[in-house]
């Protein structure tokens, strides 16, 4: 799985320690190759046959989102495939779409060819009158993700390590039991009544955090989640992409709170600062004693995470004494070079990048290598 030269490596980063320059986790090849083999896991397409072009479409999502064994099946053959480079190895993500937990708790869920829907019909109608809003153990999605985390920790083999499902932030759970524009108003005329579910789904998340996370120990030397840094110790990428639509004053009332609530549960947080709307809650994230790191992500049809155009906000996060995690969009080895070189440090960041090729990708970790710590 991860060998002890790079469990050292990572441990540094989790310890704010220096390493021999930055975390840079490249991998190539594993999609294409994905897609080429992946019809060997049920025997080609023989059994939709019979199916009209809406049935064949239907079951395969069905398929490729709850038919858990071969999904196992899938990401075994992904990782075989997958050329690991740098401070890469094979993870697992246990993906079931953003959020997830809602739909243990008395929320439904839309499957969709790339992600699930969870706030497509809202269950919370009244304040007054709140539906049964509980940790459901026999909900179908509940029962998804103890399946599919098991079942990728029991076949594993040392092949690769399991990640934990993204169950979400308290307050974008909450959006999609009661639907995100009119969780907007209820934050001024429910206020007490938001923050009383928020306090309630607290347990909730604990309960499910771990449980999964105990499967995953139980199996593993460590962990991982949707963004694939190796931890020996529990944690969790933390998000309210809520967020991005309230105030300062009212991330602070509602949202900071619970951060710093999760920040203490776990042993080590990653805060997803998603775009620039949640931009003017960096100073309250940064404020945040016991959060590890931020993980910035432009969002759609702005400059990359390389791209000078964030570096000024680059310097405030480390001068935070945060590390910084960056997701590549675009890889491009010159952009890539100047970034690290123009960044106060290199101590505490992880870059993830998908190469375009291995020759890129030996570039890439080339790069990493030459700029060392700073």
């Amino acid at each position: 799985m991860i060998s002890d030269k790079l469990k050292k490596r990572y441990n540094a980063f989790w310890d704010h320690e220096a390493a021999d320059g930055c975390l840079m986790y490249v991998e190539a090849d594993g999609e294409n190759m994905l897609d080429a083999n992946s019809q060997m896991l049920d025997g080609g397409e023989e059994q939709f046959a019979s199916m009209t072009e809406e049935e064949r479409e239907a079951a395969k999502l069905k398929r490729n989102w709850t038919d858990v064994d071969y999904r196992v099946k899938l990401e075994k053959l992904r990782t075989s495939t997958t050329k690991y480079y740098g401070d890469a190895f094979p993870s697992v993500f246990t993906n079931f779409g953003p959020g997830s937990l809602s739909a243990c708790i008395g929320g439904g869920f839309d499957l969709a060819p790339h992600t699930i829907w969870f706030d497509c019909n809202p269950i919370i109608t009244d304040w007054e009158n709140l539906p049964k809003i509980e940790l459901d153990r026999n909900s179908e999605m509940w029962k998804l993700m103890d399946r599919f985390t098991r079942g990728l920790c029991e076949n594993s083999n040392g092949g690769y390590h399991t990640s934990i499902a993204d169950i979400g932030g308290t307050l974008d759970i909450i959006a999609s039991l009661r639907g995100s524009q009119t969780l907007l108003y209820d934050m001024y005329d429910y206020h007490d009544e938001v923050q009383a579910l928020i306090e309630k789904i607290k347990p909730m998340w604990i309960d499910t955090y771990n449980h999964l996370a105990d499967i995953i120990f139980a199996h593993n030397d460590g962990m991982t989640s949707w963004q694939p840094l190796w931890c020996k110790d529990r944690y969790y990428p933390l998000q309210c992409d809520f967020s991005a639509m309230i105030s300062p004053d009212m991330f602070d009332d509602l949202v900071l709170p619970d951060l710093k609530w999760q920040t203490e549960f776990l042993d080590h947080s990653i805060y997803h600062l998603d775009g620039p709307g949640e931009l003017p809650h960096l100073d309250s994230i940064l404020s945040l004693p016991r959060l590890d790191a931020i993980q910035w992500v432009p969002g759609a049809g702005l400059p990359d995470v390389m791209d000078e155009d964030w570096f000024e906000m680059y310097d405030k996060i480390q001068a935070a004494g945060k590390n910084l995690v960056l997701f590549v969009g675009e890889p491009d080895s010159d952009k890539t070079e100047r970034c690290l070189n123009r960044l106060k440090s290199t101590k505490g960041v992880f870059v993830f990048v998908r190469a375009q090729d291995c020759k890129q990708a030996e570039e890439l970790v080339a790069i990493a290598e030459a700029v060392g710590v700073k």
